[in-house]
């Protein structure tokens, strides 16, 4: 996470060019931003007070507990407070909360230079990232902010010793597993009942070029791609690392971080610390790469983005602090202060003073190209619940029957979608 001194840093250089701006004028504006609590937010607080004191905005920060922050800005929202002018919003919520018309449509925003500021180009983002905050009908409605998404890491240095390249496929990925788990090591996968299976179940499906509900929306388990993607998770669950069929993200980048796995699946979000020589045994030594897959390379899109309230009362001056926050130059800082950040302008997908301390940027992007969303219905949750709770019976039971686990789950969720 970003600390509150690298939040000054940012502000001073991005705001630089935007102060000089007729655009940015001075102005007696207060916003209040809501987002959730924590060292990201510290850091952006004190970014905030910088981009106030260069615009004489005034910016009121609601950051509270994740937990209690999509109750707290619906009840805001659905009551028409007008409290919030720029909320942050996930995938998972954006549906909900356009659906509800609690958004501000951003089309005539992204396209006034006046509010972005010279040279913003909202084609720079990612087709992937604009089609996850737009409505069915093109409207945007978010500004997509940043991403994460589990990537396979290696440590070349193993690989190479045993001669055996980084695997691509499902058919190398089980190969390469073996081969080490008859070593006596094995690959690290976040198998531990909870988010981390499903979402990995949910690039592999995409890599399989499967989904959970068929083309008219009907939940679709028992497809014969779907039992075909579960049986793969199952299959090189055999091969693990001894007790990471338990383990969640950070077990797995622990492991690999000290050197003690050979290869292993984990959140790009976590990334920061195994190529920081202070904190990792094999900086430099470790490659990334997309998760095997059987018909094409996928990610999972895990994103945040910036809203503006339907009912704000300064819809215009949230959306330049809005666009502010998602400029090249902001997004760029961002990043350096912490190379797992990963923005989706794709001006800074190839941008080598980034790549050079985020070595999985370029493998990232390949997997958002193809980036997918967990299932977003109202019922989700649920599925989710019961589709981890089956995966984790299965990957720790090598003959557990996986066709009978997709049904049963099937069964007793498809009647809620």
């Amino acid at each position: 996470m970003r600390k509150i001194g690298y939040g000054i840093a940012v502000g001073l250089a991005a705001l630089a060019s935007l102060s000089a701006s007729p655009a940015w004028a001075q102005s007696d504006v207060t916003l209040t931003v809501s987002r959730w609590a924590g060292p990201q937010a510290d850091a952006q607080k004190a970014l905030l007070d910088e981009y106030s004191k260069q615009t004489g905005v005034k910016i009121r920060f609601d950051a509270i507990d994740y937990g209690q922050l999509k109750q707290k800005q619906t009840l805001n929202m659905s009551t028409k407070t007008g409290e919030y002018d720029l909320i942050y919003v996930p995938e998972a919520w954006y549906g909900e909360y356009s659906k509800a018309g609690y958004l501000t449509p951003l089309g005539d925003y992204v396209k006034n230079e006046k509010l972005t500021g010279a040279g913003w180009d909202i084609a720079d983002f990612s087709a992937a990232a604009i089609k996850v905050y737009s409505d069915a009908d093109g409207s945007l409605k978010s500004l997509p902010y940043f991403a994460q998404t589990p990537l396979l890491v290696y440590n070349k240095t193993m690989l190479e010793k045993a001669g055996l390249q980084p695997p691509k496929t499902w058919k190398e990925m089980l190969a390469v597993a073996k081969y080490f788990k008859q070593q006596g090591t094995g690959i690290a996968l976040p198998f531990r009942q909870g988010s981390a299976i499903t979402n990995i179940l949910a690039v592999l499906l995409a890599g399989n070029s499967a989904d959970f509900f068929d083309k008219s929306g009907k939940l679709d388990l028992t497809n014969p791609a779907v039992v075909e993607t579960a049986t793969f998770m199952q299959e090189l669950s055999k091969f693990s690392l001894n007790g990471s069929n338990g383990w969640h993200w950070d077990e797995v980048n622990k492991v690999l971080q000290f050197g003690q796995a050979p290869l292993g699946i984990t959140a790009s979000g976590l990334f920061k610390a195994l190529e920081d020589p202070d904190q990792s045994n094999v900086a430099g030594q470790l490659g990334y790469a997309p998760i095997p897959y059987s018909k094409q390379a996928a990610g999972l899109l895990q994103t945040w983005a910036w809203a503006i309230p339907a009912d704000s009362k300064n819809k215009d001056e949230a959306f330049k602090l809005a666009a502010w926050l998602d400029s090249k130059q902001a997004l760029t800082d961002m990043s350096k202060a912490d190379p797992s950040f990963i923005s989706f302008r794709k001006s800074l997908a190839s941008d080598p003073s980034l790549a050079k301390n985020a070595p999985w940027l370029a493998t990232a992007n390949v997997a958002f190209a193809h980036g997918v969303t967990l299932p977003l219905q109202p019922a989700a949750p649920e599925l989710l619940t019961a589709l981890a709770a089956g995966l984790s019976t299965i990957v720790t039971n090598p003959t557990a029957d996986v066709a009978a686990m997709l049904k049963g789950v099937q069964s007793t969720e498809a009647s809620k979608f």
